[in-house]
């Protein structure tokens, strides 16, 4: 069972799935020519002429095709391909995603994390002008360390170069760690924010600066206190 689960959780076995599911019209069509092949062959078996096993490797054929749609959704239950994806849909998928399924390419004035399943989805900020939220930001969690000096940035979510959302990540300790934005007058941190914070640990320094800035994950989205969008 463990090895079954190990296959069908695997990032090739799903990305074949999301393949299927994509085309399942055009595989339905591939089985319903099989199946048509398959019934020619079988009314000339009828008229008594000698066949090999032509018919029957047809048929199989076909019903392999036809239950490949229903295989593909067992392997991958209620996902779509991303880019037929809703902006709620979005959002759950930046949720599920491990923060390896993420690429994180740095250059010295911007990083960029982009989906192995889709690089076209991709999470993006500046450390230039463009990119800062604020270049000195005041907090008490985020001002308490050595070097007391902390800047917020913008993190875009995009598809395509179409943002999708927007997130505020706080540098603090002179650059050491990224820290995700708390709940306005709270220390509790949006499992949302607190994962793009984890796709940019490049230091690993994420959960022993929370610990040490005092900020609490939740264990649950709210969809509201997640977007950054309406910060100034």
């Amino acid at each position: 069972m463990k090895i079954f689960d190990q296959i069908t959780n695997h990032r090739i076995t799903r990305d074949v799935a999301l393949w299927i599911k994509e085309q399942a019209h055009a595989v339905r069509i591939i089985g319903g020519v099989f199946l048509v092949i398959a019934l020619i062959l079988g009314f000339i078996w009828m008229l008594d002429v000698k066949l090999d096993a032509s018919a029957f490797v047809f048929s199989l054929l076909a019903s392999i095709f036809f239950a490949l749609p229903s295989v593909a959704e067992y392997l991958s239950p209620g996902r779509k391909p991303i880019r037929h994806m809703t902006y709620d849909e979005f959002l759950t998928l930046l949720d599920d995603e491990e923060p390896q399924s993420w690429k994180v390419i740095y250059t010295d004035y911007a990083a960029e994390a982009f989906l192995l399943e889709d690089p076209r989805l991709r999470i993006r900020f500046r450390h230039d002008e463009a990119g800062i939220h604020c270049d000195d930001f005041k907090a008490p969690w985020a001002n308490k360390y050595p070097s007391p000096a902390a800047q917020s940035y913008w993190y875009d979510y995009v598809y395509e170069g179409n943002l999708i959302e927007r997130f505020i990540m706080v540098d603090v300790d002179n650059h050491r760690a990224t820290l995700p934005l708390p709940d306005s007058n709270s220390t509790q941190v949006q499992p949302r924010r607190y994962k793009v914070a984890q796709i940019f640990d490049k230091m690993g320094t994420l959960d022993e600066y929370m610990q040490k800035s005092g900020l609490d994950r939740v264990l649950s989205n709210n969809n509201d206190a997640n977007s950054d969008r309406l910060f100034h």
